[in-house]
């Protein structure tokens, strides 16, 4: 059933954290921020940026890490003290299990700077209980202590998907034989044994002529975490890790088996913060306004080859308010069966309708809208979306042309049908 009855967590900052590439908008570059499923946060009509700010999930002010982060890190493959005499940490939070025992406070200390390393961290980004739920993004997203600047062959590549001229941002890559070394040592499992067991994983920036990931970022998704609590089983090889971290992820309680001198993650759950904030929560009144029989089955009976993955300007004059009445669907062919990208549209007369859950629009209410003619400077209509109640920074997408039948309309090959 493609239509949820039921909120997903996917707030627009996560989700540019993850996908935040700057593209070329039809004939010239475009200063607007790209979300999956080919919209964009346009700024074409930004006010002071008020509204615009994106959660903030940097490192430190400086940029860099801490000196802790630099100096006197345990390393990986080393155990924290086991020093029996030291005096335990005296906390009301975890149970100690049958025969084991409170870490101590250099025990606590010693897994704080082990998560704070960059391979660490991102596995706290996300709530699981086995590595298939893992959000491999958030592990991913600053390198995980892995990533390289990139070879021209690997920069050429993302520049062609994208069909870009260069690039806007930071860049990096990441070898596919480097991410299944980290993912052995931290889950036991490789990329594609985890994409075997129902992961997600990260297809949408993986890179098959050169077996890489690449990533063109703008900021970070760095959460700075502090070992408060733990306790050890009585064999010594499970600990369980309470870490405090900022708004974002306040608290979480993290499993890591120990044994063979290596730490491997065995889940991590998310007790407390703002990532939880809209997490399986009921869509509630108002009912979703697009038909549910269209979001469950979409129809792609129309003949879009031509324009699919290809920059195909049409006729921009056919573009109007009056041509896109109804509903439209697009579902990325990159995603192949996973549809958490798809995108409704319903318009009805001044207005429209967004059906969007990889950002938080569940149909749930109208927004003014309108084709914004750019043909003066040599752009294509930008219909924007204005979600926000004013002007400033509308949901926008630059329509490259319609077909002469109306049965859909395309954006640089992404391709919205009629329904």
């Amino acid at each position: 059933m493609r239509y949820e009855n039921r909120k997903r967590h996917a707030t627009v900052s996560i989700i540019a954290a993850v996908t935040m590439l700057l593209f070329t908008g039809c004939g010239n570059a475009q200063e607007t921020e790209e979300l999956p499923g080919g919209a964009y946060i346009s700024d074409e009509n930004a006010g002071d940026g008020a509204d615009n700010a994106v959660v903030d999930k940097s490192l430190p002010e400086s940029g860099e890490e801490t000196e802790d982060m630099q100096d006197g890190q345990m390393p990986v493959n080393e155990e924290p003290s086991q020093v029996q005499d030291a005096e335990p940490v005296q906390t009301d939070g975890l149970e100690v299990p049958e025969g084991g025992r409170k870490l101590t406070e250099t025990e606590l200390q010693e897994y704080t700077a082990w998560v704070q390393e960059r391979e660490n961290y991102g596995f706290l980004l996300s709530d699981w209980e086995n590595p298939s739920q893992i959000n491999l993004f958030e592990v991913f997203y600053n390198g995980a202590g892995i990533s390289h600047a990139g070879t021209e062959e690997q920069i050429q590549a993302l520049l062609d998907r994208y069909g870009q001229e260069e690039l806007y941002t930071d860049f990096f890559a990441m070898d596919k034989a480097d991410v299944d070394s980290l993912l052995l040592e931290k889950v036991g499992l490789t990329y594609d044994e985890l994409v075997v067991k129902g992961n997600q994983g990260m297809d949408s920036i993986y890179y098959p002529e050169t077996e890489s990931f690449c990533l063109e970022v703008g900021d970070t998704n760095y959460c700075m975490f502090t070992c408060t609590d733990g306790v050890i089983n009585e064999e010594g090889t499970v600990v369980t890790l309470c870490f405090e971290g900022d708004d974002w992820i306040s608290r979480c309680v993290t499993r890591v088996n120990i044994s063979g001198g290596t730490k491997a993650f065995t889940s991590n759950h998310i007790t407390e913060g703002s990532i939880l904030a809209s997490s399986e929560e009921p869509i509630g009144e108002p009912a979703c306004l697009i038909d549910e029989n269209v979001l469950n089955n979409p129809r792609f009976d129309a003949d879009a080859s031509a324009v699919e993955n290809n920059y195909v300007l049409g006729d921009w004059s056919k573009i109007t308010k009056e041509a896109l009445q109804g509903t439209w669907y697009h579902h990325p062919k990159s995603e192949g069966e996973n549809n958490q990208y798809d995108v409704a549209l319903r318009f009805d007369g001044d207005e429209a309708v967004v059906y969007y859950p990889a950002v938080d629009f569940y149909a749930e209410e109208s927004y003014e809208w309108e084709i914004i003619d750019r043909s003066d400077r040599g752009l294509c209509p930008e219909l924007a979306i204005y979600f926000r109640g004013t002007k400033d920074a509308p949901l926008a997408w630059y329509i490259l042309g319609i077909s002469d039948d109306g049965a859909y309309f395309w954006c640089n090959g992404e391709v919205f049908y009629r329904q």
